[in-house]
């Protein structure tokens, strides 16, 4: 996507918006680094193509035989949807290389638009791929929450997803978490499920005519704190189904987010090895490039529905903390809570030649390490850090380090392929908030700076020398800043 397709008049208006909320500095890097991205993304269309099944791969994919077949409700609450997008989305559901599905759309519409589409489709069809689309016409229009619980309601699978009315699934995408499913096959006695209750993809955004893919969105596996932080679960979410009820399904006090308080009370439900994240894009979410509303402010009740959501979620987990807007709209910052912990500040030099009697003999809660060459650029940062290690899982969490000009030193470490220690961001400008501003969100990595971190004692165990227990959290907070002095 260029320049000339960023710089129309709705996307000006978002511009607008920002400057209005953030200022003129904040907004000159977020449209370079916008501009950046796109420039990075340039080739994805091609991408997108490499990736489409051929007919031999499709034909394979239809014969599997599985060693259970499961069934998947796909649930999609429609609004006077348009025909060709209804349409477009009934296509991908009936093209699915693995068939047992049943279409729920429950009907919320004050026309007769969304009846009269889906029957004129379903005469076109055989009586078996015809007997799988059902629709529910609603006594009224109960908004996006209610009309997805009419679709609930309507299930039948042992699974459902979510499936917005004008969006658009891959062919692949039941088949993929069917492969998923089947390899975690479990046997208890005679009974054999699988240990996977959860799934989620990779999506990406694709326009009315369905012929530009842009904005992909590669997601982590299951990541708690980036969930906190943003919705980048989203689409294209799978759920049991007796789970998804046992949740209540959606709540309207949540409209806007109704999609992220519902993940959240699914996945309360589940350990984090239940949930199954597939790096595949799998959900193509329609959207024009200017198909925002003309005044990009128009949404602020969806963003505070989530943080409302967000809040929801962690009362109902007893953590004691507060949500709050970033800069990014939909984006939110957690404060952990913390009330004067005990920490004991010691350099990297320190730590390495602790002996196990002068480590046992440290009487405060958390250790922060802090090299000499660091300097701490928020005041609060000993409360932020310790906040986050408040929490039964967490053993580490590290901030956000700026080398001498301004660039990032460290803004946590990921394994790459390799299983080496990849630095993350590591000479982006200072100013950037990173892909999908994750550099700007606290989320898990598996390394952190080894000069500057804190560390929950009781998360270490000494080995010749203190190393923290693999049983814990690691996690980068970037509202802890850093910089190191040469």
């Amino acid at each position: 996507m260029g320049i000339n397709d960023r710089l129309n008049k709705l996307n000006m208006k978002r511009v607008a918006s920002y400057l209005k909320r953030n200022g003129l500095r904040k907004t000159y890097y977020k449209v370079r680094e916008r501009l950046n991205r796109d420039d990075e993304e340039k080739d994805y269309l091609i991408r997108v193509e490499e990736a489409r099944l051929n007919e031999a791969e499709a034909e394979r994919q239809r014969r599997k035989k599985f060693f259970h077949n499961y069934k998947f409700s796909i649930l999609v609450p429609a609004y006077n949807t348009k025909p060709e997008f209804l349409k477009g989305m009934m296509d991908s559901v009936v093209a699915q290389t693995y068939t047992d599905w049943e279409l729920c759309i429950a009907d919320g519409s004050d026309t007769d638009i969304v009846q009269n589409t889906v029957k004129e489709y379903c005469a076109l069809l055989d009586e078996e791929t015809k007997s799988k689309i059902r629709h529910q016409r609603l006594n009224a229009n109960r908004g996006i929450a209610g009309n997805s619980n009419g679709a609930l309601v309507m299930a039948q699978g042992d699974y459902v997803g979510m499936l917005d009315h004008d969006d658009i699934l891959t062919d692949n995408a039941l088949y993929e978490i069917m492969e998923v499913l089947e390899s975690g096959i479990e046997r208890n006695g005679n009974i054999y499920s699988s240990k996977y209750k959860a799934f989620y993809s990779d999506e990406d955004k694709t326009d009315e005519s369905e012929t530009r893919y842009f904005d992909h969105h590669s997601k982590p596996d299951f990541d708690i704190d980036l969930l906190r932080s943003n919705n980048y679960i989203c689409h294209f979410f799978v759920v049991k189904t007796q789970i998804a009820r046992k949740a209540g399904g959606f709540r309207s006090e949540f409209n806007g987010a109704q999609d992220h308080d519902f993940i959240f009370r699914c996945i309360e439900q589940l350990e984090p090895e239940e949930i199954y994240h597939i790096p595949k894009v799998l959900y193509h979410w329609r959207s024009s490039i200017i198909s925002t509303a003309e005044n990009p402010d128009s949404k602020l009740y969806a963003y505070e529905a989530g943080k409302r959501a967000i809040k929801a979620h962690l009362d109902r987990l007893n953590i004691d903390a507060q949500v709050s807007d970033t800069s990014h709209l939909g984006f939110f910052r957690i404060k952990y809570l913390v009330n004067d912990p005990k920490v004991k500040i010691m350099t990297k030099d320190e730590w390495d030649y602790l002996t196990k009697e002068s480590f046992e003999d440290i009487k405060e809660d958390y250790i922060m390490i802090l090299g000499n060459n660091i300097k701490p650029l928020s005041k609060d940062y000993i409360n932020e850090l310790a906040g986050m290690l408040l929490r039964k899982e967490v053993g580490a969490v590290g901030g956000k380090i700026l080398n001498k000009r301004g660039r990032i030193d460290s803004a946590g470490y990921m394994y790459d392929e390799d299983k080496k220690l990849k630095p993350l961001y590591r000479g982006m400008n200072g100013h950037y908030s990173g892909y999908l501003h994750r550099a700007s969100l606290q989320h898990k990595v598996d390394g952190l700076a080894a000069d500057c971190m804190m560390i929950k004692k009781s998360a270490v165990e000494y080995i010749n020398k203190p190393v923290l227990s693999d049983k814990f959290l690691t996690l980068y907070d970037p509202f802890a800043l850093f910089k190191r002095k040469v």
